[in-house]
């Protein structure tokens, strides 16, 4: 008798149809929180629900949805069929998109995904390419993207771009892993007027020094095997952090002392695993500004061995 009444109790605490019941907007919400292969599975849930995923603004594809006892045998070959999908039914803007495929052995095609997003109002971007064999070369549609604000390229080749003009509404930019040349990355950062924010972890030994120039950069990230970076007309930078770098000082190379003249906002300074090096007489006793701005301070694996003291 309980175990009645208890069900007659629930099901008349419950609406008869509660997932027709549920605004739209909350719909949305919780299909952008699902990876893309589950937001589409959805479809059969309730009437309402069964085309909501044809006009989501986010999606999100990662090989974190397959379970490997399952669907790891043709990754490659299900993820294109999604990317066909998502091409051939889904309409409307898609203002972020996330691809993030770092295991796998091929990385599908994905030249038509990306002209498809840059024709559909893309402003958040990121694709995570796989580390294994040789490094993917990025779509040139890509830099067809012109309404992009955030943008995150992970294992891939940056190629050169002569048609490229600008990203002019760009504000975060982050480059992991990434092939590409020192003068093709000057001319990409310079021409993103806006970046507030930038990550670069760049792949590949370099002798050239990267000069980066940008007026309105708050934070930057620097990871690499360059020899040299050049911070330069960048007022408003607050957040600093330099890892696995040389600074050779001398004619036509960095000078430890004049490296943070362009500082005058800092507050945020990160080292690690630095090693400043120079011939006798080179290296000054003290830097040429003082850093009174700089709040928070962290030195990791710094070595000196080849210099004088630095104050």
């Amino acid at each position: 008798m309980k175990c009645k009444e208890k069900k007659l109790y629930c099901s008349r605490t419950l609406p008869p149809d509660m997932l027709n019941n549920f605004p739209e907007n909350v719909i949305d919400k919780i299909l952008m929180c699902l990876p893309f292969r589950d937001a589409v599975r959805t479809n059969i849930l309730s009437t309402k629900w069964r085309y909501v995923w044809r006009i989501l603004p986010e999606l999100m594809l990662s090989h974190t949805n397959w379970k490997p006892e399952e669907d790891l045998t043709d990754l490659t070959s299900n993820f294109r069929k999604i990317i066909d999908h998502i091409l051939a039914f889904h309409f409307g803007p898609v203002t972020k998109f996330t691809l993030s495929i770092p295991y796998f052995d091929i990385c599908p095609i994905i030249d038509d995904l990306t002209h498809f997003l840059s024709r559909n109002g893309i402003q958040h971007l990121v694709l995570r390419l796989p580390i294994r064999g040789k490094p993917n070369e990025v779509p040139s549609s890509l830099f067809t993207c012109s309404q992009l604000r955030h943008l995150t390229l992970q294992n891939c080749v940056i190629p050169h771009q002569p048609a490229f003009k600008r990203f002019e509404r760009l504000i975060s930019l982050e480059l992991s892993d990434v092939t590409i040349s020192c003068k093709l990355l000057e001319r990409f950062i310079s021409r993103c007027l806006l970046v507030e924010q930038l990550v670069l972890q760049i792949s590949g030994a370099s002798r050239n020094i990267i000069k980066i120039s940008a007026p309105m950069l708050r934070s930057n990230d620097y990871t690499g095997n360059l020899r040299c970076v050049c911070l330069k007309t960048i007022p408003l930078l607050a957040k600093l952090s330099l890892s696995h770098r040389e600074y050779y000082l001398g004619a036509g190379k960095c000078n430890i002392a004049k490296i943070f003249e362009p500082f005058s906002a800092l507050e945020h300074l990160h080292l690690n695993d630095m090693s400043f090096a120079a011939g006798a007489g080179e290296v000054p006793t003290r830097l040429s500004h003082d850093l009174y701005c700089v709040k928070h301070l962290s030195i990791l694996s710094i070595d000196l061995s080849d210099s004088d003291e630095v104050s």
